[in-house]
């Protein structure tokens, strides 16, 4: 229709990943698109989230994906995510693999007794993977909800969640494709291209915070060069110039902390990361070792514990009964979505303390965001969270980023013992990371602003609905 606005689905896995793309959506209705919002989990966190708040009338929420996958597309898509675990990549990637290997059905069991394939074999059983993946018919129902909703771009995102969901956001695509409509995948997190399944099909353009991540699409995804965008992590936006200096004081007299104790936060980590009550079991070794310090400033630190938003549970049931220790916040009541009074909170926790140590959470990039010393401890308890993972390494010191990680507890009490003797810590490890990691594209600009630009240059390369999909991320500017 001539004069028409454009149109953006975004098909997400739940109302959840607002707290990755609610700004771009806002943005994108500013910018007079009409944004349309289907989700594989649409109820998960309660009606009240189907669309970002202040999203305007120009989002809706169409609500659940229309369609099925059929159980031959779906097999077919759950092996391809094993056989990624394949390749010498992700050789000790154990944990990883094997939490993949849960969705196989039982005939395919053969596949959890290979140790290994050549990266060659692996990306010829992925080639003849997509190409199998094209016999496959994309779901009716999700032709025609595209054909009626006439969209200039669809963006899925995370897609490579392993098992259905995955299986079902990759029939959004594959259905998208087939129209003529602009594909993008889009990066939600830090750990996604590592830790979940495969970009199973190859969209037009695959969006990414960084060129760590487009490495990782080109290397261990097979996507091609130019269909890569870098556009910076725009999730981590609202960590950028927040509080100001009389709120921290505010903060430390709500929890008691007097204006010449140091803190120490502990970050909370995710139920994959720190399963059960194996965090809170380590917090209270590490607690007692931190009170056992020679050092005056971190043996009577106050310690503030954050527990995960996705991971409250376990701090619920043992709780911390330390004196000069807090659990904060001790709930959240939306869940990982969190409420700008929540984001606020953290901050002031953040810069309020001398030092935050966690196992692996993004809460550590935040922390590195804001100018905060990062510490972690290698623990058996969490070797399928740190050594079993590529993406830890991106964090620590050894690998040219900003967290200190030590072997034991005595190493890692000496590290805090030294980082609070300092009058002026060194910041230039986690500053060199955020610019290189969080803002690639340039520190002043919010990546939110990025990604929206490239959807519009994509959206303005796009084909006539109806016809052969073409390549809309060609002559873009891609991974630098």
């Amino acid at each position: 229709m001539p004069g028409a606005a454009p149109r953006i689905l975004f098909a997400l896995n739940e109302p959840g990943y607002f707290r990755f793309y609610g700004e771009t959506i806002v943005e994108l209705a500013r910018r007079g698109w009409d944004v349309a919002l289907i989700y594989d989990k649409p109820e998960k966190r309660g009606p009240e989230f189907s669309v970002p708040p202040n999203a305007g009338d120009r989002v809706r929420s169409y609500g659940a994906y229309p369609g099925e996958v059929s159980p031959a597309a779906k097999t077919l898509r759950t092996a391809v995510d094993c056989l990624r675990y394949l390749d010498p990549a992700f050789s000790r990637a154990e944990y990883l693999r094997r939490r993949a290997e849960r969705e196989l059905p039982s005939w395919l069991g053969f596949m959890q007794r290979i140790k290994g394939l050549p990266r060659g074999a692996v990306s010829a059983g992925i080639g003849l993977a997509r190409l199998i993946e094209r016999c496959f018919p994309p779901d009716r129902a999700v032709l025609e909800f595209l054909r009626q909703l006439r969209p200039d771009v669809v963006l899925v995102s995370p897609l490579v969640v392993v098992g259905g969901s995955g299986a079902q956001e990759t029939e959004v695509l594959k259905a998208a494709h087939a129209l003529g409509i602009a594909t993008i995948v889009g990066v939600a997190s830090w750990d996604h291209l590592t830790s979940k399944g495969l970009i199973r099909v190859v969209p037009d353009t695959v969006m990414v915070w960084n060129d760590v991540q487009a490495d990782e699409a080109r290397r261990l995804h097979r996507i091609p060069e130019n269909r890569i965008v870098v556009t910076g992590a725009q999730s981590l936006d609202r960590w950028f110039d927040r509080a100001r200096a009389d709120d921290i004081s505010t903060f430390r007299r709500t929890l008691g902390i007097d204006e010449r104790r140091r803190v120490l936060l502990w970050v909370g980590s995710s139920r994959n990361m720190a399963p059960g009550d194996s965090e809170v079991r380590f917090v209270n070794r590490w607690i007692a070792a931190v009170r056992a310090s020679a050092s005056p400033d971190l043996r009577d630190a106050f310690v503030i514990i954050r527990p995960h938003p996705g991971n409250v549970e376990p701090w619920s049931a043992n709780g911390l009964t330390a004196p000069n220790t807090a659990i904060f916040p001790s709930s959240y009541p939306a869940g990982v979505m969190l409420t700008d009074s929540e984001v606020e909170a953290f901050w002031h926790s953040l810069l309020a303390s001398s030092a935050v140590v966690g196992i692996n959470t993004t809460a550590m990039i935040e922390a590195a965001i804001v100018g905060r010393p990062v510490f972690s401890v290698r623990d058996a308890s969490f070797a399928h969270s740190q050594q079993q993972t590529l993406h830890f390494d991106y964090l620590t010191t050894a690998q040219g980023g900003f967290t200190l990680v030590a072997n034991t507890l005595s190493e890692h009490v000496a590290q805090l013992e030294q980082v609070l003797a300092e009058k002026e810590p060194d910041f230039r490890g986690a500053v060199r990371f955020v610019e290189r990691f969080v803002r690639p594209l340039g520190m002043k600009t919010p990546a939110t602003i990025h990604v929206c630009d490239a959807i519009e240059r994509i959206a303005g390369m796009t084909s006539t609905l109806g016809a052969p999909s073409q390549s809309t991320a060609e002559g873009l500017s891609v991974a630098r």
